[in-house]
């Protein structure tokens, strides 16, 4: 099957552009300094040469830009499914609606934790981990403008949906202002482990002022809830009579 490549149009390569401006990087920043390609894919990608699907999302990933905003509508078609030609389950449409009312974000993302003898820690940066390898440890960091209830979403690698938080990983859905790890402290766990197949994994954040009236959300004690399309069509309708939420989501391969 022929490599998946995506292009940026005209007007995305503007928006791409002023996106480094507002973060007052270059484009050899993204090379150099946050890693996210080589020179020469960055080059490729703002003078609207074709690149991989993988590093093009990535790119606009950290820019903090969405993808189909940014590529050449005609590259639209291109899915994140192995086969492109396959038709998309109502769950994966569902999904691919709710993900398209929010945006990309740095905000939040993956970070790699290691045991120690003293305890665990875990590396305090900006640019959080867009690539980990399964045995990893983890914890997933979120940082708060304002306080709110989050509700997080994680669909992984085979396409099954689940709801994180809250759970028994995070029982205080009430969060505060700033940085906030998860699982919690009060969590029975210190860290998440990589576990599955490869693939692309996404985190879906929805920030409210108030819970969310939404009758399945889990318990503070429960496992994580599987999320089928019924309860994604809840969530979208419940979004779309609370315009005053903040939604986000970010992605990561899993290798």
């Amino acid at each position: 099957m022929p490599k998946r490549t995506l292009t940026a149009s005209s007007k995305g390569i503007e928006k791409a552009k002023y996106a480094l401006l507002r973060k007052n990087w270059t484009q050899q920043t993204l090379a150099d300094d946050v890693h996210v390609a080589s020179w020469a894919t960055i080059s490729k990608f703002f003078n609207g040469t074709p690149i991989s699907y993988n590093l093009f999302t990535e790119i606009c990933m950290i820019l903090e830009l969405d993808w189909q905003d940014i590529a050449i509508p005609s590259n639209l078609d291109i899915t994140t499914t192995e086969n492109p030609e396959q038709p998309l389950t109502p769950l994966a449409e569902i999904w691919h609606q709710l993900q398209s009312l929010g945006h990309p974000s740095e905000k939040m993302g993956l970070v790699l934790v290691k045991e120690e003898t003293l305890g665990w820690s875990w590396q305090n940066k900006t640019i959080y981990e867009k690539s980990v390898s399964i045995g990893s440890k983890i914890r997933f960091e979120i940082n708060l403008e304002n306080p709110g209830h989050l509700l997080l979403i994680q669909k992984d690698t085979l396409g099954n949906i689940w709801c994180f938080c809250p759970s028994r990983f995070a029982p205080q859905a009430y969060l505060a202002q700033g940085k906030t790890l998860l699982p919690q402290e009060n969590s029975p766990m210190k860290s998440f482990q990589i576990e599955g197949t490869p693939g692309r994994e996404t985190i879906f954040a929805l920030i409210t002022e108030s819970t969310p009236i939404l009758n399945w959300l889990p318990n503070q004690n429960d496992e994580p809830l599987e999320l089928t399309e019924t309860h994604l069509s809840e969530l979208c309708d419940f979004i779309s009579h609370e315009p005053s939420c903040k939604i986000m989501y970010t992605e990561y391969e899993i290798k």
